[in-house]
């Protein structure tokens, strides 16, 4: 059977429509392979990021546990500094937002389903980024995170799109695979350029 028309064209923020590369913006601020490496792990990778993403954890209280850690462990200058400023890192990429403006331009249904803590929301809301779209669903909303199936599922729930009609795209290869385990086809995304040659090999052809 061929593949369904794709209509919907779903979209992650982080990494997607916002930078978000904690590595390389630790290794900007550390020359030290271990303090990257430190903070990665008690961070970024750690069960509090998943905490704060599904919005079942303070980030003021947790942080200082964190930073404790940290201190006992002769990182405490280093991860006072990337607790206060990592936020700094997430710019908006303005190629993906032409992206999405010319999908939309163009007839298609865009939508963004995205692992994000409530605090840092509004900051994306006040930079007009939930306004390209149609709707979406944020993790924080749920309380859960991609790539478990109940949050793509709610976001066919929400949405009432077609799942075979649609497309997503994100930047970590684990939401791909949970978005191809719900009947999504999947992009992994790597720059605006790359992903509109994706998209057009599945027939969603966009001016620009």
């Amino acid at each position: 059977m061929a593949a369904q028309p794709i209509k919907n064209i779903i979209f992650d923020f982080g990494g997607v429509v916002v930078n978000y590369d904690p590595r390389g913006y630790l290794e900007s601020l550390f020359p030290d392979a271990g303090t990257v490496e430190y903070i990665m792990e008690h961070l970024f990778e750690s069960e509090y990021w998943r905490l704060f993403d599904q919005d079942r954890a303070d980030r003021a209280a947790c942080n200082a546990v964190i930073l404790k850690k940290a201190r006992e462990d002769g990182f405490g200058p280093q991860m006072e500094l990337v607790q206060a400023r990592w936020t700094e890192h997430m710019w908006t990429k303005d190629d993906t937002v032409e992206l999405v403006k010319e999908l939309r331009n163009g007839g298609f249904n865009v939508y963004y389903l995205t692992n994000m803590p409530k605090d840092l929301w509004p900051e994306f809301v006040g930079r007009g980024l939930r306004d390209l779209f149609l709707g979406g669903v944020a993790s924080f909303e749920i309380h859960m995170t991609k790539p478990d199936r109940r949050v793509y599922e709610t976001l066919f729930a929400r949405t009432g799109i077609d799942p075979a009609e649609s497309v997503f795209l994100d930047d970590m290869e684990r939401n791909i695979r949970g978005a191809e385990a719900v009947g999504l086809r999947g992009i992994r995304y790597r720059d605006a350029g790359a992903a509109r040659a994706e998209l057009a090999r599945l027939g969603v052809r966009v001016d620009g």
